[in-house]
């Protein structure tokens, strides 16, 4: 693998925005009251998953009950914690053993409160609000975390897999609290971009973190991956700079062995630090990130082991998956370049996991599920009725 290195590098030059389409981000939606994502201190309990508060939320099209939820998790260090996110269902007749499951991770929208999803904060492409419909039409739940730091107090720990891997499992089991929801424990986990990132890596930890859920398959679209190599080669692409602050601000607030005041210039921290403190989301760290040069590092965090080490334990495809995953990347994709996904689709391959690798010609980045979504649903119900799963590995 580390032969393709060289080839590698040269696509990820063609990196022209931070992950997730974050560069052109707008808000909207209806009032809420901020005082719904402050926690109880105590926390009314230190089990993931214990769902805290729901309120209704305004349902995106007919058929379909919608709430928004904040519920318990759990930070890397083992700190219980409050995420929030939504939840969306059927207003028909259950199943006897309730509804089949679809947990959705959203792309890039921010680090700070504001860029929550369930906040109505929107990032000008196919995000929740298209996609619930869609699943509650297929007669699933859907259940959509906004992920650690999201509207919750701290900073988002950005493409830190486990963080967000507990996010996407947990927020099932809340829903599963909602009695009006009547989510069942059979799930199929989706995600785009950080999404997918955030997918893969809840496939991973399913079988120890949610042991109580079955998970039937996993779809990854235009994943985040290979963050060294991104980290090293895309230090000279302008519209990457934004993705890399909002990577390394997370990872400095998770691990105490990490501060970024090893890897920016004084320069570069005083902008940072004010976009954190203006509570900036993903597309004002892009705008403003692309006009300091080399994205103001004076050492690259791959050149520093406890760096290097922590962003290889956050690359997908290092654990096998014991259920099924389907790929999709598209040829044209300008923030996830496809031979990232090449890589990925190798390296999960050869540890085990069972992947459907589906590469879409003239396909961009939001395309990948867009697109896509017959295929996605059609495959989510294949999996659901026990059908088995067809892989490109050899």
């Amino acid at each position: 693998m580390r032969a393709m290195f060289g080839e590698r590098s040269l696509i990820l030059m063609s990196l022209v925005t931070a992950l997730g389409g974050a560069g052109c981000s707008t808000s909207a939606g209806e009032d809420f009251d901020p005082a719904f994502y402050v926690p109880p201190d105590p926390l009314p309990s230190e089990t993931p998953g214990t769902l805290i508060r729901a309120e209704s939320m305004e349902p995106f099209a007919d058929g379909m009950n919608v709430w928004r939820v904040l519920y318990v998790s759990q930070a890397v260090d083992g700190t219980p914690i409050a995420v929030s996110g939504m939840v969306a269902s059927p207003t028909g007749a259950a199943p006897e053993a309730g509804y089949d499951v679809v947990t959705w991770g959203h792309g890039t929208k921010g680090i700070a409160d504001p860029c929550a999803p369930s906040r109505f904060y929107r990032s000008g492409f196919q995000d929740f609000v298209d996609i619930a419909p869609e699943l509650v039409a297929a007669g699933y739940v859907g259940v959509a975390s906004d992920y650690e730091g999201l509207g919750t107090p701290g900073i988002h720990p950005y493409l830190l897999g486990a963080s967000e891997g507990r996010g996407q499992l947990d927020i099932v089991k809340a829903a599963q609290q909602i009695d009006e929801a009547r989510a069942g424990s059979r799930v199929v986990i989706w995600g785009r971009s950080q999404g997918g990132h955030a997918a893969l890596f809840s496939g991973e930890i399913a079988p120890d973190w949610a042991p109580e859920l079955t998970i039937r398959g996993v779809i990854s679209a235009a994943p985040a991956a290979e963050l060294p190599g991104s980290l090293s080669f895309g230090a000279v692409v302008p519209g990457a700079f934004g993705f890399f602050w909002q990577l390394t601000v997370g990872f400095d607030a998770t691990y105490d062995e990490l501060s970024i005041e090893d890897i920016y210039t004084d320069e570069a921290l005083a902008t940072i630090r004010g976009l954190i403190d203006e509570e900036a989301c993903g597309g004002t760290f892009s705008e403003v990130a692309r006009e300091v040069e080399g994205a103001g590092f004076k050492t690259n965090p791959t050149e520093l082991p406890e760096w290097l080490a922590r962003l290889e334990e956050s690359s997908p495809g290092r654990v096998r998956t014991d259920v099924p995953i389907l790929l999709l990347q598209g040829t044209d994709d300008e923030v996830v370049p496809k031979v990232l996904t090449d890589i990925l689709n190798i390296n999960l391959c050869a540890i085990g996991s069972r992947v459907d690798y589906r590469v879409f010609e003239g396909f961009g980045h939001n395309d990948s599920t867009l697109m896509n979504m017959p295929l996605m649903l059609e495959w989510t119900a294949a999996r659901f009725a026990g059908e088995p799963a067809t892989t490109t590995c050899e």
